[in-house]
């Protein structure tokens, strides 16, 4: 079984539609319009929205310029003192470093008129270091994130104090305290999204709520309000823009009703292979029906005309893909079992890509590929060590298939230049500037050299071109399966102005010849497809962000595009509630091909659980994404659960993405359970927190007993020596059938917690567990947090 290796989810999310569309072909088109702008939640300072640098258009930031003592209006103190009493537990914090401007972030932003606060919480032999930030000229809090470790201290959550609801209105008042430039009815909230809360059932109960500003009447995805409210109504995070933005002094010339037109006149779906990614690991491949790049690009409220992702008007009207020439040059694959040393890997590499001579290999590491740990490849890193003076590292990284020797990636690891200095991506010396067709045709011999069978598996994707002389140059390829593009099968080459190699991927994606896709198979109509999906979707005025910082037109070779704030008509999803979804070509139903971490799921959201006798309890797993619905949106509360589904359902409501962790290590059978089995990645994290015995022979794929849910909830609640105590305990007499039971000790723990009862005088010992029942025991196990003597849910790492 091959583990998907992933970044921890929800601390950083990018969707807003303007500057995501770009990515298209590589994610789910409808991703791309969920929500809006770009925050990032982590300890120390960081710049919000990261389009918002300086630019030079009427649209840009206010340009603060650096930090001037002489401009402040709200001192330090006031600032400190401002903090306390917005943040009372601050009152037992120590105030570390004070400095005017933000100089630990990049790219800095460009209002440095801001009040950088290091603190420091000592709570016993555990500290706490985090920063606040605040507006030197208005007094407006930029950023606070406490980060305390509640969790070990073995509280009670459960019910919380106050419900979302309540929670909501006191966001609302809190924001007018902490950001007097805001007025509450300038925001407006993103429902159905929710980034920062607790994505676990069990642990703190807190609720996310994410604002977009509105200026001049218009959303803007620029500026936006995320925090997070605990369960006892205090505020633990707060992030709203650092920038002071000028938004352009227009008024649509495009009426509504003739955007919605535009839209309905150019959407368009395309069919691809696409993965469906399950709990952080590619499970399965459909053929699904998606929108088109094109179909959501922005629409211009000035000209009515399409923007692609640099703010330029789009006139292609449908993709257009390009053949690859077969070139003389191109990538075999070794036929030899034995793998390759490092500096053969070297070697390999420099055949293909120019090292600067003033780099030299400083490190090589052979190792598992993070996707798929049964393939090995070689880690490589070329340094020039005079350039780590400077601050900007001159680095070349790249990544080798040990047995094949192809090369994987490839990546001019500098930093970005800076925002002003431009001038280090002009020719120097000797070199000269690449035309577009010279950098095309470089694109093309180095994809033969790169990947295997380039011509017969790639094809490329036509772009306008929007660069201007002496930028880089961005190809990208798609990979194509008879004759249907791949979703995640795409790669993008950079060549710099020069037409030099900067950066290469190669998608590690799964072999579709082994995923039973057939395209024979498709049973539903590209129009009824559309139709669908067209129904998905509507088009709001708002205002659009286009360059800046990442995608195209972003930080590449090419340099920093200044942001352009338009406005634009952009497509979006109907319901907020929802999830991007493509449909199955197959089975016609709607299928997310990832689970979207934050993305509220309403409440109840399975068809037939409405009205159960455990409806509360069935629709906060769903809520959670414990229990999901099948195609059809059922959860069949009353069908039979194995113990493989209960330790899933247990491990996700503690780690929602327990399986998408991988140390690079050849997976190995744990408790008898081998890495075929669906039920791996669950039986691995149960032992991981001591819930089942590593020696033992777990039979995950055997329905559930109640004796059997008695043992693994003993574990669960750290009882398992209690229960050797137990095996007469008086609670035994009140079953009928207490002589049927095995493990006496452990049902009795379950009993006496409140966890199982008896029915009709006996305990049934040998009955199923249906997943109703599950889930109700599931809310009494939330409910017994704080209330037992060591941590319940509290995972081990």
């Amino acid at each position: 079984m091959k583990k998907k290796h992933i970044r921890t989810p929800g601390f950083t999310v990018k969707s807003a539609l303007t500057g995501m569309v770009a990515f298209t072909l590589v994610m789910p088109a409808g991703l791309a319009a969920a929500a809006s702008s770009s925050v990032t939640l982590v300890a120390q300072p960081v710049s919000l929205n990261a389009p918002a640098e300086k630019s030079q258009n009427a649209a840009a930031s206010a340009k603060t310029a650096d930090a001037d003592p002489a401009k402040v209006k709200f001192t330090k103190e006031q600032a400190i003192s401002k903090l306390k009493e917005l943040f009372p537990i601050l009152a037992d914090a120590e105030v570390t470093n004070v400095e005017l401007g933000i100089t630990n972030s990049f790219p800095a932003p460009s209002n440095q008129m801001i009040w950088n606060i290091q603190w420091n919480y000592q709570k016993g032999n555990s500290g706490y270091g985090f920063s606040s930030q605040v507006d030197a000229v208005n007094g407006d809090l930029i950023s606070t994130s406490l980060y305390f470790s509640d969790r070990q201290q073995n509280q009670s959550y459960y019910p919380p104090e106050i419900t979302r609801e309540q929670a909501l209105e006191k966001a609302k008042a809190f924001i007018s305290k902490a950001a007097p430039s805001l007025s509450i009815n300038d925001l407006e909230l993103q429902d159905g999204i929710d980034y920062m809360s607790n994505l676990a059932l069990f642990g703190p109960v807190q609720y996310g709520f994410t604002f977009s500003v509105i200026k001049n009447g218009i959303t803007s995805p620029l500026e936006n309000v995320n925090m997070v409210v605990a369960a006892d109504g205090s505020v633990r995070q707060f992030n709203k823009s650092p920038e002071h933005w000028n938004y352009p002094a227009v008024t649509a010339s495009l009426s509504q009703a003739k955007a919605e037109q535009t839209f309905s006149d150019q959407f368009d779906v395309e069919l691809v292979y696409m993965p469906v990614y399950k709990n952080g690991g590619g499970n399965s491949w459909i053929l699904g029906w998606r929108p088109t790049e094109r179909a959501l690009y922005a629409i211009d409220a000035l000209t009515g005309k399409r923007l692609n992702t640099s703010g330029a008007e789009s006139t292609v009207t449908t993709s257009v893909y390009s053949d690859v020439p077969q070139a003389t040059s191109r990538f075999t694959p070794r036929t030899a079992a034995t793998e390759i040393t490092s500096d053969e890997a070297a070697k390999l590499v420099k055949q293909v890509v120019s090292i600067p001579a003033a780099r030299k290999l400083v490190s090589s590491s052979l190792g598992s590929d993070y996707t798929d740990t049964d393939r090995k490849i070689w880690r490589l890193n070329w340094t020039d060590n005079e350039s780590l003076k400077t601050g900007y590292p001159s680095q070349s990284y790249a990544e080798v298939d040990a047995i094949t020797g192809q090369i994987l990636s490839f990546n001019e690891n500098r930093y970005p230049v800076p925002p002003g200095a431009q001038e280090a991506n002009k020719p120097k010396g000797k070199e000269t500037n690449a035309t577009r067709q010279q950098a095309r045709n470089k694109a093309i011999a180095l994809v033969n050299l790169l990947y295997p069978n380039a011509a017969g598996n790639l094809k490329l994707v036509e772009r306008e071109d929007t660069a201007g002389e002496g930028a880089g140059f961005t190809f990208q390829f798609l990979r194509f399966y008879k004759g249907v593009p791949v979703s995640d099968g795409g790669l993008t080459l950079v060549l710099d102005h020069t037409g030099a190699l900067k950066t290469y991927n190669v998608p590690r994606t799964t072999d579709l010849g082994k995923a039973g896709v057939d395209l024979s198979a498709v049973k539903v109509a590209k129009a009824e497809a559309r139709a669908q999906t067209f129904d998905r979707y509507k088009v709001k005025l708002q205002y659009g962000s286009f360059g800046g910082f990442g995608g195209y037109g972003g930080y590449t070779v090419a340099g920093y595009n200044e942001p352009k704030i338009k406005l634009v008509y952009s497509p979006v999803l109907a319901d907020p509630a929802n999830v991007p979804e493509v449909i199955d070509a197959v089975t016609g139903k709607l299928t997310a091909q990832y689970e979207v971490p934050g993305q509220l799921k309403k409440a109840a959201s399975a068809s037939d659980i409405q009205g159960h006798a455990a409806e509360q309890a069935l629709s906060t797993l769903v809520k959670y994404n414990i229990l999901v619905p099948d195609q059809d949106g059922k959860v069949n509360p009353d069908s039979e659960i194995t113990a493989g589904d209960w330790l899933t359902w247990i491990s996700k409501a503690v780690t929602p993405y327990f399986g998408g962790y991988n140390n690079g290590t050849e997976p190995k059978p744990v408790a008898g359970v081998s890495p075929e089995n669906p039920y791996y990645n669950a039986v691995s994290y149960a032992v991981q927190n001591q819930w089942i015995d590593p020696g033992s022979t777990f039979q995950a794929d055997t329905k559930l007993t109640r004796e059997g849910f008695a043992v693994l909830l003993t574990s669960i609640v750290k009882y398992n020596k209690i229960s050797a105590f137990l095996q007469a305990d008086p609670v035994l007499a009140q079953f009928g059938d207490a002589a049927s039971i095995t493990r006496k000790g452990e049902v009795a723990v379950a009993v006496k917690l409140g966890l199982l009862q008896g029915e009709n005088g006996k305990f049934n010992p040998a009955d199923t567990v249906t997943k109703a029942e599950a889930a109700t025991v599931m809310m009494k196990l939330v409910e017994l947090q704080g209330k037992t003597d060591q941590a319940i849910g509290q995972p081990i790492y």
